[in-house]
């Protein structure tokens, strides 16, 4: 029998108590509940005297599969039992080991007479079939409302008029709907919603002022207060150097002081305004004769007046942006808007029921709603369901209680036994990460203090805090982390005493590489910002950083130790898991290791609708319904089925200037040349599809569209091919669905789609298994919950968090339903809405906290944190700063963190822990040190990413060649080109149309949107797959010499040939264009004059930066017909240089210059690319933190550099 420790053996014998185990990552909280679960056994209890709830049927399985082990375990030990232990095996199958839904399933086989339901009923499991249901109930009540001409109903739907037209409110009725059905009572939850609105005519004494905004402002002012305080109590505030910073913190100080005075007695709201209004800076300056220990402090109160800025201003703009008339018309207007709202709400979830009625079909949420009615009614019938259960159960256990619902928790409550405790739970609040299904902690956080203070003694509260899974190390970096972060205002629960992990894993060796390590790689950022978030994609550095530490362990030959023969062992790729925070840049890691031979697993497929194959597919429906829409029809083109390039899209435009793309098409037929051949076949292809599609089902549109184009055929010889031809058939199949249900139309059909992805119910994919074998785990940390591995990389760690759920016209939350009001001229949030922004921003930041936790805590033996820090040494002091002694991080860094980093950063130690290189890492080191930072130096990730592209294999060479030369190796599926849809924002198209040729920049296509920065590509040009060279693919070859020409070399007189060599290997370059281009002329170049500042900071130039950018269509054509038109304009700039006073934009031009007429060739050249140049400045101006200071054409023909003015 194993040693327990005496929580776990309190967890295993304490009885009638409502018992809650707050059991921390790796206590053993399955073993102690199968042990309880067996003392209940063999003590008399049957298993069908028992209810075990969990939250997955994969729990519920090896639920079973344990206590079955622990039965035929006893068997043999006990003798007088064993009859009566054979009996409760046989039992365990048919035992109540279930999910809730299940459980609440059985309830309604049993007792479905109470609520008048037909016995006959279907379980409708199709999300399709039930996304389509709601649908269907949805455009039915909508016509309802419009035929009865209700005047609320068009209010609603105007309010949330805008770019998507009613979308925005119809995800509204369908958001809302998902809330509802998680609560008990959700009619009188419904109809409660509008009541918040009520304010009176005094702000200030309103509930909604008393019982929530007062107290965030006074929290969140107070701790400002307080750090304003500790500065000006600081000996260097007293110097004669910093009175001006002195007299301008006292002044805010003092300001400050009456606003907080004027909140605590509830001064009208107007004046409260004025005083948040007065609080500010006044201007002071720094000195270059400070010494550095004076500068330092100076940075210091600099950092803090910024904060202090942004807080008065965030603070003003939510709850003080206008009168307080204006407020409460606002609040008025929204309690108009609430109650329309819930009155189509009530409408959606009658109508939703009476169409699943007619079909007896019954669906997830209908299994908790009609137990619970079942359950809770007071009637004869329902209170002999209620009985039944509460005799049946002699207790009921529930796992990961921590992520209940309200309607689960209230069904618990009416199953367990009346005047008796006999309810167990289990679970973990820092491991809540279910958020968006509504999963709310709350519940776990007010038992465990309730319990905490219960002087009956019917609850109690047991701890389990010695963790059994992870090494010292692993433990101490957690507990570092999370001993800064999770307090009772941030998270419900101190870490520091109630959730610190103790160490209980005493079996691991001694001689163990076991070391926690923070490997960074330092980002360099142009205006020195300090800001540790980066963009929400995986950076090549990330990847790069992984596998040179897989590769080290592989040559290290690194020891693990293995828990099932207790001995250490070589290391295996299957015990390494690589945690992400999402899914999206699994194709990105897959490509990569794949270049380094590493075997890679990866678990987790959605992001369905997103997959190359079906955005194709999806793309050409779109024009077959109507091909008057740019986006889709470049996509489609620039797909494998048709592989237009650039220059055709180009060439096309520059007929047709004026039109739609489709209309260019249709033109362009009439020219006569190769081009409009291969035009005249696309535009019969889809004129024969849009007639095939008039007269036939979409399933069989779309099956056609396969047929025609081979497209099985084409994605199945791609990497994963089998996996994509499933999705493909799974399109056909769901088409099928649709139109069984009763819809038709391509265009409805069209935008259920779009709905699904909006609502992020993405129809997942059809998993493709294989066996896992020797691999790497790629996943992410949701898919990792109840996992461990011996070696954990967990990536990613400087990307934004998400706030996207904060931005729109709603948020609606467990409690509210905050609206943002359409006046006439503008938008503007109520006070409510403006209050759930805070609070739902919170609570998006506490659940990034503990998905962090759970990330961390999945490590046994190593855990690797991975991330790109910008400007290393500001951002660690800026990290330092934010502790300043302190035990905790201040709660407003905390809702200011926009990252994991953000947690990370300022709880390392960074001065206990001396900066080592990755190759200075030995496995003695790794033995004898509990944590390792380890700076990855961007030469060598340089060198690793160089070294994987060249590294792409035969077979996907031979691949690409054979199926579609315009395919670019395995990266195609990332190309927007092929990828982008009507319904992505103009930041997905960046790939869809490719810078076309130079002269023909400024022709694009019309689009309504607004001015964005796109990154960077790399595309294979045409002439890789060519044997003739034309001017325009020689100087396109030059210009990717020079984009790629390294100015982190010596610059020695062979460095140009090693430069073509490497591009040759990369199967970037045809070698037989070599001889075409003039290689004196990218010599004379990069060892020019002008060049010089690129050898001395290279970090600072940029190179083949694509952008798209809109402008006027006046601007850019004299005949254009609608001067109110708009022209999205893009291309890719071939390169700028970063210096502190501005920017220097340059442009290559291989154009021939007539040497006998230089002057004048000048001239003209200039007056030809002047107008593109400033483009190219208009557009850098408009994402660049700098201005254009200058521009110069690179005229590599003459070897001169001229300045455009």
């Amino acid at each position: 029998m194993p040693d327990y420790t005496n929580e776990q053996q309190q967890a295993i014998d304490d009885r009638d108590l409502d018992i809650l185990v707050s059991a921390s990552a790796g206590s053993g909280k399955t073993t102690v509940l199968v042990e309880r679960l067996m003392q209940e056994i063999l003590t008399g209890t049957g298993v069908n005297e028992l209810l075990v709830v969990t939250f997955t049927k994969a729990a519920a399985q090896e639920m079973k599969a344990k206590i079955k082990s622990a039965l035929e375990q006893r068997l043999n030990k006990h003798e007088k039992l064993k009859i009566d232990l054979r009996e409760q095996l046989n039992l365990i199958d048919a035992a109540n080991i279930s999910t809730i839904d299940a459980f609440c399933l059985d309830v309604i086989h049993r007792f479905y007479y109470v609520i008048d339901l037909d016995p006959s009923f279907s379980v409708l499991t199709d999300d399709t079939q039930a996304a389509l249901m709601r649908e269907r109930a949805l455009q039915e009540i909508e016509g309802e409302f419009l035929e009865n001409d209700d005047q609320a109903f068009f209010a609603f739907y105007e309010n949330f008029a805008g770019d998507r037209s009613a979308e925005s409110a119809r995800d509204l009725l369908l958001d809302l709907y998902n809330y509802a059905m998680a609560k008990p009572d959700y009619r009188d939850w419904l109809k409660s919603l509008p009541t918040q609105y009520e304010i009176g005519d005094d702000v200030t004494h309103s509930k909604l002022w008393q019982k929530s905004i007062k107290p965030y402002l006074l929290t969140t002012f107070s701790d400002l207060k307080e750090k304003l305080e500790q500065l000006l109590a600081t000996a260097a505030m007293e110097t004669k150097e910093l009175a001006k910073v002195k007299d301008s913190f006292q002044l805010f100080d003092k300001c400050l002081q009456n606003y907080l005075a004027s909140i605590e007695s509830d001064e009208n709201y107007d004046k409260q305004r004025e005083l948040l209004r007065s609080c500010l800076f006044t201007s002071f300056r720094k000195s270059s004769k400070w010494d550095e220990d004076l500068l330092n402090f100076y940075e210091e109160c600099v950092e803090l007046k910024k904060d202090a800025s942004e807080q008065v201003f965030t603070s003003f703009t939510s709850f003080y942006a206008t009168d307080e008339k204006e407020q409460i018309a606002l609040l008025n207007k929204g309690h108009q808007i609430m109650t329309a709202i819930v009155k189509a709400e009530l409408a959606l979830i009658e109508r939703f029921d009476q169409l699943k009625r007619a079909e007896n079909l019954v669906d997830y949420s209908d299994m908790e709603q009609f137990a619970y009615q079942i359950l809770s009614q007071d009637t004869s019938n329902s209170q002999m369901a209620r009985s039944f259960y509460q005799t049946k159960f002699k207790e009921i256990l529930v796992d990961e209680y921590q992520d209940i619902n309200p309607l689960q928790e209230r069904i618990l409550q009416l199953i367990k036994k009346d005047g008796q405790n006999n309810l167990f739970m289990v679970g973990d609040v820092k491991q809540s990460i279910y958020g968006f299904r509504q999963a709310e902690p709350s519940l776990f956080l007010h038992k465990y203090q309730e319990a905490a203070k219960d002087e009956n003694k019917q609850d109690e509260r047991i701890l389990l805090s010695a963790n059994f899974r992870s090494t010292k190390p692993v433990i101490k970096l957690v507990n570092q982390v999370f001993d800064h972060v999770l307090t009772t205002d941030f998270g419900g629960i101190d870490y520091q005493k109630e959730g610190q992990l103790v160490l209980g894993a005493n079996y691991y060796p001694e001689k163990l590489p076991q070391a926690s390590e923070l490997i960074y790689s330092e980002k360099d950022s142009q205006d020195g910002s300090t800001n540790t978030e980066d963009e929400d994609e995986i950076d090549s550095a990330e990847i790069a950083m992984v596998i040179n530490r897989i590769k080290q362990f592989k040559n290290e030959n690194l020891q693990v130790y293995d828990t099932q023969t207790k001995e250490k062992r070589n290391f295996k790729y299957s015990d390494i898991a690589i945690l992400t925070r999402s899914r999206s840049d699994n194709l990105a890691i897959m490509q990569e290791f794949a270049k380094n031979d590493i075997p890679l697993l990866v678990t987790d497929a959605k992001n369905y609708f997103q997959t190359l194959e079906l955005t194709i597919v999806l793309n050409y429906l779109r024009i077959i319904d109507n091909p008057d829409q740019d986006i889709p029809l470049v996509a489609v083109l620039r797909s494998p089925l048709f592989n237009f390039t650039e220059t055709d899209l180009a060439k096309i435009r520059v007929h047709s200037k004026n039109t739609g793309f489709y209309d260019a098409l249709t033109s362009y037929v009439a020219v006569n040349d190769e081009l409009s051949q291969k035009t005249k076949i696309f535009l019969n292809h889809l004129e024969e599809l849009r007639h095939f599609a008039a007269n036939h089902r979409i399933s069989e549109l779309i099956w056609s569209i396969y047929e025609r184009t081979n497209l099985l055929e084409i994605m199945t010889a791609l990497p994963n091919g089998k996996q994509r031809r499933v999705n493909l058939e799974a399109l056909y199949e769901r088409a099928s669905s649709y139109e069984s249900a009763g819809f038709k139309g391509l265009y409805q059909f069209i935008n259920f789609i779009e709905r699904m992805r909006r609502s992020q119910k993405d129809l997942a994919q059809p998993l493709v298994t294989k066996e896992a074998g020797d691999s790497v785990r790629l996943m992410t940390v949701h898919g990792s919950k109840g996992l461990e591995f011996p070696i954990v990389f967990y990536i990613g760690l400087q990307h934004r968090y998400q706030m996207r759920d904060l931005s729109g016209n709603y948020i609606i939350n467990a409690n509210n339903l905050g609206l943002t009001i359409r006046q006439e001229h503008y938008r503007a949030d109520t006070l409510l809405k403006s209050y759930d922004n805070i609070a739902q921003k919170q609570q998006l930041l506490e659940e990034e906290a503990r998905i962090l936790y759970v990330g961390m805590t999945r490590a046994r033996q190593k855990l690797i944190l991975i991330t790109e820090v910008k400007n290393y040494e500001k951002t660690r002091q800026k990290w330092q700063n934010q502790l300043n002694g302190r035990q905790k991080l201040p709660l407003s860094s905390k809702l200011n963190a926009t990252s994991s980093m953000s947690f990370i950063g300022p709880a390392i130690n960074f001065d206990k822990y001396p900066e080592i290189k990755i190759s200075d890492i030995t496995n003695s080191l790794d033995e004898e040190t509990p944590f390792l930072l380890v700076h990855y130096e961007n030469e060598k990730i340089s060198s690793e990413i160089a070294k994987t592209e060249e590294v792409a294999s035969d077979q996907d060479h031979a691949l690409l060649t054979r199926i579609a030369p315009k395919l670019y190796d395995y990266d195609y599926p990332f190309r927007d080109a092929s990828s982008t849809t009507a319904y992505q924002s103009v930041s997905e198209i960046k790939k869809a149309f490719n810078d076309p040729l130079e002269t023909e920049l400024e022709n694009a296509h019309l689009l309504a949107s607004t001015n964005r920065y796109l990154q960077p590509i790399e595309t294979k040009p045409d002439f890789l797959f060519e044997t003739k060279f034309t001017g325009a693919e020689i100087g396109t070859a030059t210009h990717l010499l020079l984009q790629y020409y390294d100015y982190n070399q010596k610059g020695e007189p062979e460095q140009l040939e090693l430069e073509i060599k490497d591009l040759i290997k990369q199967d970037k370059l045809n070698p037989e264009i070599v001889p075409s281009i003039n290689q004196q002329q990218i010599n004379w170049f990069v060892h020019s004059d002008f060049a010089k500042p690129f050898w001395q900071n290279p970090a600072q130039l940029k190179r083949e930066v694509e952008f798209s950018s809109l402008l006027s269509a006046s601007t850019l054509f004299n005949d254009f017909s609608d001067p109110n038109a708009k022209i999205l304009i893009h291309g890719t700039i071939d390169g700028y240089f970063v210096e502190d006073d501005g920017i220097i934009l340059f442009d290559y031009k291989t154009d021939h210059i007539d040497q006998h007429n230089l002057d004048l060739a000048i001239a003209n050249i200039k007056q030809k690319y002047t107008g593109q140049l400033r483009l190219y400045e208009r557009a850098l101006n408009s994402f660049a933190e700098k201005t254009v200071k200058h521009k110069y054409l690179i005229l590599l023909d003459a070897e001169k550099i001229v300045e455009i003015n």
